[in-house]
């Protein structure tokens, strides 16, 4: 047999796992004393969380999507950030000193008010319908006009994204299935640096900025606050490649798999194969 074949077997047993793993994983889900079922994304920052989340929303109709950013602290006055780390907050006009302090602060959990994130949860799993705030990352402010209600009635599959969300043990324990997008550190400072680019208007000062940023907070808050907990996820996600101009995840046997029993689980009927 040749390389491609054997490769092509080995390709199969693996997607056959997954598939066993998924179903076995969300067979056992039950809605029981429950309104709303709870599935956590996370991985480190730029591994596409957003995207996952956003495929399958997209695909399962009674399906709502919450992040962590919605309840993200503005001005944390909690900020930890040494002398020797002072220049990355100084004025500096052509990288904008608010983003920089954005960034910085989501590297940490503490910027995030994981009591009201609990809260809302938990008003979701009770059946009762609640506003959740809208965070803009673009302009780092929140957007009052663009909250949304979510009501587990309607939309009973509610889609938690972010990247703490599997350290709080509170909001761990109350996601019924974890799936933790697992991306190697250089592909994911490479989509960092692309994503940024806007902000860094090709300035050799504001690019050494950002590195010192990624180094000194991004690197350690991953090692720290991220990476340790996706032993607690369901399902590990390889990294998907990116097609046409949307950006969107090309279309996956694993990923369709897991969408069709979570749409039946949505639906409170038993996954089928």
């Amino acid at each position: 047999m040749d390389y491609l074949g054997k490769k092509n077997i080995l390709t199969q047993r693996y997607r056959r796992k997954s598939f066993d793993l998924i179903e076995k994983v969300v067979s056992k889900i039950e809605f029981k004393d429950q309104k709303a079922i709870f599935v956590g994304i996370s991985g480190g920052p730029a591994c596409g969380i957003t995207k996952i989340s956003k495929f399958f929303h997209k695909r399962i109709t009674k399906s709502e999507i919450i992040k962590e950013l919605s309840f993200f602290k503005i001005d944390n006055h909690n900020r930890n950030i040494s002398k020797e780390n002072e220049y990355l907050v100084k004025d500096y006009d052509n990288y904008n000193k608010k983003r920089r302090l954005y960034l910085i602060d989501i590297c940490s959990p503490d910027s995030f008010d994981y009591d009201k994130f609990f809260e809302i949860l938990n008003t979701l799993k009770k059946g009762e319908k609640i506003r959740i705030p809208f965070f803009d990352e673009e302009k780092c402010e929140y957007v009052p006009e663009k909250d949304k209600i979510v009501d587990p009635i309607k939309t009973p599959l509610i889609i938690v994204e972010g990247y703490y969300i599997f350290k709080d043990k509170r909001v761990r324990e109350m996601l019924n299935l974890k799936i933790y997008k697992d991306v190697e550190d250089d592909v994911r400072l490479s989509r960092l640096i692309l994503r940024e680019e806007k902000y860094l208007k090709l300035d050799q000062e504001a690019y050494r900025m950002f590195l010192d940023i990624y180094e000194k907070f991004y690197k350690i808050s991953f090692k720290e606050n991220i990476n340790p907990y996706k032993t607690s996820a369901n399902i590990l996600l390889p990294d998907y490649k990116m097609v046409n101009e949307n950006n969107e995840i090309e279309e996956d046997e694993t990923l369709e798999f897991l969408i069709k029993n979570l749409t039946y689980l949505s639906k409170g009927k038993k996954p089928k194969v």
